[in-house]
């Protein structure tokens, strides 16, 4: 209800105002087409013109905060042309009589005097169908272009105008740009957390900007995916539970919040199993904050186990999005290494979090030891699973966090420091 609001106050006052002040002008010029003094005027097809104002209630109220944006935008803009190019209708209506009368007098009143080039009636409408994507929708657009037409209200140029102004703010702003910009704007927050963050923006965003497309879906998943474990970290803020947002998503029951968007929007770039294995993902991790909520301490086996999937799931995700054939079934040695990395780097952010990563089963001590030494004899082996990969992007992509690891754990300072681990 509040963007229906808030696009209502945007109108009044600009469509409201550039009327007014076109009015002062003494006369006014037309940008009529000589056959269009030959158009027929048809006052019934009121009736369609008034649809507007129900449809675009309705789907302001069923589509996220863009599409209102998109219509605001589309008033500012049209509003600067109309003082700009202010002009008037070259027809000279004839009273209208019979049933017709009250819906055209009702419909004539809506569009003013002036405010001719762009037609906005016609830009809503075309927006109202691109934000709700059916073909009876399209129809229904066109019916109204036709309606301004027939009734006088508007001229050819101005139908042209108000479709190309919806043409060109609606693939911008609704919802591609939107979800680009929340990417950016979510890495920015990944980013101020640690400087890793940007590597892999950096790693993300450069490639992409030679081959747009095709990273798209590589961008969607890696913040959405980062962004919802944020949020059950407690990395970042929220007024709810996290797992009422996780469990929504889970549910595929979206909001018109930003996750919920971009989540959506990576959910659309991918097949069926692409998204099985994203939501997999998602129970994972949601997984993890049952075990804070719980004070959950959990043996060596299962923890490997837990760990295991996670990552499997993640390599997964990232080998489908950036369109390798290899899987993280290929290179089991480097998914365990993953999980270890993962476990040693974040142990202290996780202890203060309530997250226990070292097993409840074991001498931490000596468990430190051995884990070091399984893991650097994983990512030695990694090395060879992933020399024998067909798949040459994929190569190139797992030696990556082959390297990173080997760096990583071949440092003396690795080590798990455990001294806040509680009791």
């Amino acid at each position: 209800m509040k963007r229906a609001l808030l696009f209502a106050a945007v109108f009044g006052i600009c469509y409201g105002g550039a009327s007014w002040l076109t009015a002062q002008q003494a006369s006014l010029p037309t940008w009529d087409l000589p056959f269009e003094q030959h158009v027929p005027f048809v006052p019934a097809l009121s009736i369609v013109y008034l649809t507007i104002t129900p449809v675009l209630v309705f789907t302001l109220l069923r589509t996220r905060r863009t599409f209102a944006i998109a219509l605001c935008v589309q008033t500012v803009v049209a509003t600067i042309c109309f003082l700009l190019f202010p002009q008037t209708v070259a027809w000279t209506r004839p009273e209208v009589m019979g049933w017709a009368r009250v819906p055209f007098s009702i419909a004539d009143a809506m569009n003013l005097d002036y405010n001719q080039f762009p037609s906005l009636h016609v830009a809503f409408a075309v927006s109202a169908a691109w934000a709700m994507r059916k073909p009876l929708w399209w129809m229904w657009s066109a019916a109204v272009a036709v309606s301004t037409w027939l009734m006088w209200e508007h001229h050819l140029v101005d139908i042209i105008g108000g479709v190309a102004l919806a043409m060109t703010v609606m693939p911008l702003l609704y919802p591609r740009v939107h979800v680009e910009l929340q990417c950016l704007w979510q890495c920015a927050q990944f980013s101020r957390r640690h400087v890793r963050y940007f590597v892999i923006f950096l790693a993300i965003w450069i490639p992409s900007l030679l081959h747009w497309r095709r990273y798209k879906a590589v961008r969607l998943g890696f913040c959405a995916a980062q962004w919802i474990d944020d949020l059950l970290d407690g990395d970042r803020r929220s007024d709810r539970e996290p797992l009422e947002i996780v469990d929504a998503i889970l549910a595929r029951r979206f909001g018109d919040d930003a996750l919920s968007g971009l989540v959506i929007a990576f959910l659309n770039h991918l097949d069926g199993p692409a998204r099985d294995e994203f939501m997999d993902l998602v129970r994972c991790m949601r997984i993890d904050r049952v075990r804070v909520l719980n004070r959950e301490r959990w043996t060596e086996a299962r923890l490997d186990e837990h760990h295991e999937a996670t990552f499997r799931h993640s390599v997964n995700l990232m080998l489908i999005t950036t369109g390798c054939t290899a899987r993280a079934a290929d290179v089991p040695s480097l998914i365990a290494a993953l999980g270890w990395c993962s476990v040693v780097r974040d142990l202290d952010d996780d202890v203060r979090k309530g997250l226990v990563n070292i097993p409840c089963d074991v001498d931490v001590e000596q468990w430190t030891r051995d884990a070091h030494a399984r893991a650097w004899i994983a990512v030695q082996s990694a090395a060879d699973e992933i020399a024998r990969l067909d798949d040459a992007r994929a190569r190139r992509l797992l030696t990556i966090f082959q390297r990173s690891i080997t760096k990583y754990a071949a440092r003396p300072t690795t080590r798990i420091r455990y001294s806040s681990l509680p009791a």
